[in-house]
């Protein structure tokens, strides 16, 4: 096998996540050599390297595979030493992200499985590119060390199935050297039930809505301890997903105006009230301000500000192509006040999106410039050439999301990362589920609004 030196640890755990033996023969290269115009003779006049790796590798010997580890013990002298211990343990091992853990206790373990009545080892299944297999049992132990609960397991165990429906082709953008972070979008009454934030910060901390975070950190652990995602050994994105958290929220459903739809009925056909996540795998994320200054008639700002949208959605990322067809460009989150705005002057979701669409477009000269166009024929976008260019191939491809603070003042563009489709996925509750929110509730007491 070839590789380039810096993706050693990626290729080793793509090969293990396809079955083969992670100590598969590899010829390894300098990354220089893969660079525009490199020299890539070495590759022939190591040919028989090549040969020598395949006719002398032995597989080695098969043993069962251990799918129950036995449990580790942690001492000290009193709770706060083994706590750190704990901890050190975890971050010598690679299991960390970093932050402090809660200790998965069996105990703590068995609290979370509270939130299902299934076995906790039942399988969810295998997250790539390593290739471990996910079980529930699994799911409570990343959802303890994150701080979780167990009226936050439904959700996580929805996004980790939504993850590992084969159109995400999460193995890709798992590995992939760009910036990447599931975003999570929660729909249904489940939300407001276990205090998913919907409205002010809803993509930042907020000790009135823990479940975000906790439920986002939970599948980022996942990623790295079960999926192989170690940062330049697993995944090899250079910058990072800039969150130890993704991005877990939930629409705004009360404050969607009159006759405009949720947004999982709208893009996947579930019915209004429907428990269910929606998720996309994000690049980055962007502000922009749209409110005018006080001299605009309200039309004229209302039309102002969609302009505004659609000239930072036309900022081109070449891994978005691969998503142009049926995939979306982005998440736009817009709050309650500015979509009713929108709605009492006749816009509607649909109007909103082909405004967008029509107008977040790019000179076809301009893309052949940037080499975009090579970008497009590379993930087959091909000829006939519309000029301006769209960001995407029809506006129902823009996803769009009310919730948010209740100020007019600020929209937010979530751009896409490389993935192929949107996935949703409902959420299954546990027969106990109205016992576990009535303890959520004598817990974390009463949730004022803002």
């Amino acid at each position: 096998m070839l590789a380039r030196k810096d993706f050693v640890g990626v290729t080793r755990n793509a090969v293990a996540g396809l079955g083969f033996a992670p100590d598969i023969p590899m010829v390894v290269f300098p990354i220089d050599m893969f660079l525009v115009e490199s020299d890539i003779s070495a590759v022939e006049r190591e040919f028989m390297k090549f040969v020598e790796g395949l006719r002398s590798w032995k597989a080695p010997e098969q043993n069962k595979a251990v799918t129950k580890p036995p449990k580790l013990n942690v001492d000290g002298k009193d709770y706060d030493e083994s706590f750190t211990h704990f901890n050190t343990l975890f971050l010598k091992r690679r299991w960390g992200d970093g932050l402090p853990l809660v200790p998965p206790t069996e105990k703590r373990v068995e609290w979370i499985l509270q939130g299902t009545d299934e076995s906790p080892d039942v399988e969810v299944g295998k997250f790539m590119p390593r290739g471990g297999i996910v079980t529930n049992e699994t799911l409570a132990v990343a959802l303890a060390m994150a701080g979780g609960r167990p009226e936050y397991f439904p959700v996580l165990k929805a996004a980790v199935q939504a993850i590992f429906q084969p159109v995400f082709k999460h193995e890709g953008w798992q590995a992939t050297s760009s910036s990447t972070f599931p975003t999570v979008i929660v729909s249904g009454p489940v939300s407001r039930q276990i205090r998913i934030n919907h409205g002010f910060g809803l993509v930042g901390p907020d000790p009135r809505h823990p479940a975000g975070g906790s439920i986002g950190r939970a599948l980022r652990l996942l990623q790295q301890n079960v999926g192989g995602a170690l940062p330049g050994i697993g995944t090899m994105a250079m910058f990072g997903g800039m969150r130890y958290t993704n991005a877990v929220f939930a629409e705004d459903e009360e404050g969607l105006p009159q006759g405009w739809e949720p947004f999982n009925a709208e893009r996947f056909g579930l019915a209004a009230g429907t428990n269910s996540v929606s998720v996309n795998v994000c690049s980055g994320a962007t502000n922009i301000i749209r409110r005018g200054i006080g001299t605009e008639t309200l039309e004229d700002e209302a039309e102002a500000s969609l302009l505004r949208l659609a000239s930072h959605m036309r900022s081109f990322n070449a891994n978005c192509y691969a998503s142009w067809s049926d995939g979306t460009p982005g998440i736009l989150i817009m709050s309650r006040p500015i979509a009713r705005q929108l709605a009492g002057l006749g816009w509607t979701k649909k109007t909103i999106r082909e405004f967008l669409w029509k107008h977040a477009r790019t000179p076809l000269a301009e893309l052949e410039k940037a080499g975009l166009i090579a970008w497009m024929k590379r993930v087959n976008v091909m000829p006939p050439y519309e000029d301006p260019w769209p960001v995407t191939e029809k506006p129902e491809n823009i996803a769009l999301v009310v919730a948010g603070g209740t100020h007019p003042t600020h929209n937010f563009w979530m751009q896409t990362a490389i993935v192929t489709q949107m996935v949703s996925e409902q959420i299954k509750l546990p027969a106990k589920w109205d016992e576990l929110v009535a303890i959520a509730e004598r817990d974390l007491g009463y949730e004022p609004e803002a």
